[in-house]
């Protein structure tokens, strides 16, 4: 996690993304369909979901330029 938002340099408000619903989807397509589960090559959903209690993904906030950060993989240990 980042201390300050590489945008601008402020200082980030640790948080959460929030959704009632099973996942929330990253893809690179636009286009509209049914489910929003992983389904094509480089899709995921992100890390935090719950099958019962919607998605409670961790994030950053910096409200200075409105950048939302969302780590997508866990950090390795050296």
């Amino acid at each position: 996690m980042f201390d300050h938002c590489p945008r601008c340099g402020e200082a980030l408000t640790l948080g959460f993304v929030r959704s009632g619903q099973r996942c929330i989807l990253w893809t690179s397509s636009g286009k509209r369909r049914i489910s929003y589960l992983p389904m094509r090559e480089g899709e995921f959903s992100l890390p935090g979901e719950s099958l019962w209690s919607g998605v409670k993904c961790p994030s950053q906030y910096c409200e200075n330029c409105g950048l939302i950060l969302i780590e997508t993989k866990e950090e390795e240990s050296t």
